[in-house]
Protein backbone atom coordinates (compact mmCIF):
# COMPACT_ATOMS: atom_id res chain seq x y z
CA UNK A 1 0.00 0.00 0.00
CA UNK A 2 2.88 2.39 0.70
CA UNK A 3 3.99 2.16 -2.91
CA UNK A 4 0.49 3.18 -4.02
CA UNK A 5 0.54 6.20 -1.73
CA UNK A 6 3.80 7.50 -3.17
CA UNK A 7 3.88 6.08 -6.70
CA UNK A 8 2.76 8.17 -9.65
CA UNK A 9 2.90 5.28 -12.11
CA UNK A 10 -0.01 3.28 -10.74
CA UNK A 11 -2.29 6.12 -9.67
CA UNK A 12 -3.55 8.40 -12.38
CA UNK A 13 -3.11 12.13 -12.00
CA UNK A 14 -6.44 13.72 -11.28
CA UNK A 15 -7.66 16.54 -13.44
CA UNK A 16 -8.67 19.78 -11.80
CA UNK A 17 -9.04 20.84 -8.21
CA UNK A 18 -11.89 18.41 -7.45
CA UNK A 19 -9.83 15.43 -8.56
CA UNK A 20 -6.80 16.60 -6.58
CA UNK A 21 -8.94 17.18 -3.47
CA UNK A 22 -10.56 13.75 -3.77
CA UNK A 23 -7.17 12.09 -4.34
CA UNK A 24 -5.62 13.82 -1.33
CA UNK A 25 -8.64 12.96 0.83
CA UNK A 26 -8.46 9.31 -0.22
CA UNK A 27 -4.76 9.17 0.64
CA UNK A 28 -5.41 10.76 4.05
CA UNK A 29 -8.19 8.27 4.81
CA UNK A 30 -5.97 5.38 3.68
CA UNK A 31 -3.19 6.63 5.94
CA UNK A 32 -5.60 6.76 8.88
CA UNK A 33 -6.72 3.23 8.00
CA UNK A 34 -3.14 2.00 8.05
CA UNK A 35 -2.43 3.73 11.36
CA UNK A 36 -5.57 2.16 12.81
CA UNK A 37 -4.44 -1.28 11.68
CA UNK A 38 -0.94 -0.76 13.14
CA UNK A 39 -2.41 0.41 16.45
CA UNK A 40 -4.73 -2.59 16.46
CA UNK A 41 -1.85 -4.99 15.76
CA UNK A 42 0.33 -3.44 18.50
CA UNK A 43 -2.53 -3.62 20.99
CA UNK A 44 -3.19 -7.26 20.09
CA UNK A 45 0.51 -8.04 20.44
CA UNK A 46 0.63 -6.35 23.85
CA UNK A 47 -2.47 -8.23 24.97
CA UNK A 48 -1.13 -11.60 23.80
CA UNK A 49 2.27 -10.93 25.38
CA UNK A 50 0.55 -9.89 28.60
CA UNK A 51 -1.54 -13.05 28.61
CA UNK A 52 1.50 -15.21 27.90
CA UNK A 53 4.10 -13.68 30.18
CA UNK A 54 2.17 -11.86 32.90
CA UNK A 55 -1.14 -13.78 33.08
CA UNK A 56 -3.07 -10.62 32.30
CA UNK A 57 -4.45 -9.18 29.08
CA UNK A 58 -5.64 -5.80 27.94
CA UNK A 59 -9.22 -5.57 29.13
CA UNK A 60 -11.62 -5.22 26.23
CA UNK A 61 -9.04 -6.02 23.56
CA UNK A 62 -11.64 -7.93 21.54
CA UNK A 63 -14.00 -4.97 21.66
CA UNK A 64 -11.28 -2.60 20.52
CA UNK A 65 -10.26 -4.89 17.65
CA UNK A 66 -13.90 -5.20 16.60
CA UNK A 67 -14.44 -1.44 16.50
CA UNK A 68 -11.06 -0.66 14.94
CA UNK A 69 -11.53 -3.29 12.21
CA UNK A 70 -14.76 -1.72 11.00
CA UNK A 71 -13.20 1.72 11.09
CA UNK A 72 -10.05 0.63 9.23
CA UNK A 73 -11.99 -1.11 6.47
CA UNK A 74 -14.32 1.83 5.92
CA UNK A 75 -11.40 4.29 5.85
CA UNK A 76 -9.63 2.22 3.18
CA UNK A 77 -12.57 1.89 0.78
CA UNK A 78 -12.36 5.36 -0.87
CA UNK A 79 -8.68 4.92 -1.73
CA UNK A 80 -9.34 1.44 -3.06
CA UNK A 81 -11.89 2.90 -5.48
CA UNK A 82 -9.55 5.79 -6.31
CA UNK A 83 -6.80 3.44 -7.49
CA UNK A 84 -9.38 1.02 -8.86
CA UNK A 85 -8.09 -1.66 -6.56
CA UNK A 86 -11.38 -3.45 -5.94
CA UNK A 87 -11.37 -7.10 -6.87
CA UNK A 88 -12.87 -7.53 -10.32
CA UNK A 89 -13.70 -10.61 -12.30
CA UNK A 90 -12.41 -9.89 -15.78
CA UNK A 91 -13.25 -13.32 -17.16
CA UNK A 92 -16.12 -11.86 -19.18
CA UNK A 93 -14.37 -8.62 -20.11
CA UNK A 94 -10.90 -9.87 -20.99
CA UNK A 95 -11.56 -9.78 -24.73
CA UNK A 96 -13.96 -6.85 -25.01
CA UNK A 97 -13.08 -3.49 -26.54
CA UNK A 98 -11.79 -0.63 -24.41
CA UNK A 99 -15.09 1.24 -24.84
CA UNK A 100 -17.07 -1.75 -23.62
CA UNK A 101 -14.78 -2.20 -20.62
CA UNK A 102 -15.05 1.51 -19.78
CA UNK A 103 -18.83 1.32 -20.12
CA UNK A 104 -18.99 -1.58 -17.69
CA UNK A 105 -16.59 0.23 -15.33
CA UNK A 106 -18.77 3.37 -15.48
CA UNK A 107 -21.89 1.34 -14.69
CA UNK A 108 -20.13 -0.38 -11.78
CA UNK A 109 -18.88 2.96 -10.44
CA UNK A 110 -22.37 4.46 -10.69
CA UNK A 111 -23.85 1.50 -8.81
CA UNK A 112 -21.11 1.76 -6.19
CA UNK A 113 -21.88 5.47 -5.77
CA UNK A 114 -25.55 4.73 -5.18
CA UNK A 115 -24.75 2.01 -2.66
CA UNK A 116 -22.15 4.17 -0.88
CA UNK A 117 -24.56 7.09 -0.54
CA UNK A 118 -27.33 4.80 0.75
CA UNK A 119 -24.86 3.34 3.28
CA UNK A 120 -23.81 6.87 4.29
CA UNK A 121 -27.43 7.81 4.89
CA UNK A 122 -28.27 4.63 6.79
CA UNK A 123 -25.12 4.65 8.92
CA UNK A 124 -25.67 8.32 9.80
CA UNK A 125 -29.29 7.60 10.68
CA UNK A 126 -28.30 4.58 12.79
CA UNK A 127 -25.59 6.59 14.53
CA UNK A 128 -28.05 9.40 15.28
CA UNK A 129 -30.44 6.90 16.87
CA UNK A 130 -27.64 5.34 18.94
CA UNK A 131 -26.33 8.67 20.26
CA UNK A 132 -29.32 9.14 22.53
CA UNK A 133 -29.37 5.53 23.70
CA UNK A 134 -27.34 3.63 26.21
CA UNK A 135 -25.95 0.99 23.85
CA UNK A 136 -22.29 0.38 24.70
CA UNK A 137 -19.63 -2.30 24.61
CA UNK A 138 -19.69 -4.82 27.44
CA UNK A 139 -16.20 -4.58 28.95
CA UNK A 140 -15.13 -1.00 28.28
CA UNK A 141 -18.56 0.61 28.09
CA UNK A 142 -17.61 2.38 24.85
CA UNK A 143 -20.72 3.91 23.27
CA UNK A 144 -21.57 1.92 20.14
CA UNK A 145 -22.05 5.05 18.04
CA UNK A 146 -18.37 6.01 18.39
CA UNK A 147 -17.47 3.32 15.85
CA UNK A 148 -19.95 4.82 13.38
CA UNK A 149 -18.42 8.32 13.42
CA UNK A 150 -15.54 7.68 10.95
CA UNK A 151 -17.73 5.46 8.78
CA UNK A 152 -20.09 8.25 7.73
CA UNK A 153 -17.43 10.43 6.05
CA UNK A 154 -15.69 7.32 4.70
CA UNK A 155 -18.76 6.11 2.83
CA UNK A 156 -19.59 9.66 1.72
CA UNK A 157 -16.09 9.99 0.27
CA UNK A 158 -16.43 6.56 -1.33
CA UNK A 159 -19.61 7.75 -3.03
CA UNK A 160 -17.94 10.94 -4.27
CA UNK A 161 -14.95 9.02 -5.59
CA UNK A 162 -17.23 6.53 -7.33
CA UNK A 163 -19.07 9.42 -9.02
CA UNK A 164 -15.73 10.92 -10.05
CA UNK A 165 -14.44 7.62 -11.48
CA UNK A 166 -17.75 7.11 -13.29
CA UNK A 167 -17.39 10.54 -14.93
CA UNK A 168 -13.78 9.77 -15.84
CA UNK A 169 -14.86 6.50 -17.44
CA UNK A 170 -17.58 8.27 -19.41
CA UNK A 171 -14.98 10.79 -20.62
CA UNK A 172 -12.83 7.85 -21.68
CA UNK A 173 -15.72 6.37 -23.64
CA UNK A 174 -16.32 9.66 -25.44
CA UNK A 175 -12.71 10.15 -26.45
Amino acid sequence: MADLLTSTDEVRSPDGPIGRLLGASCKAFALLSGLTLVAMALMSLASIAGRTFFATAIIGDYELVEIASGIAVSLALPYTQWVRGHVIVDFFTAKVSTKTALTLDAIAAALLAIVAFVFTWRIALGMHELVGGWDASLMLNIPTWWGYVPMVPSFALLGLVAVYTCIEDIKGIQS
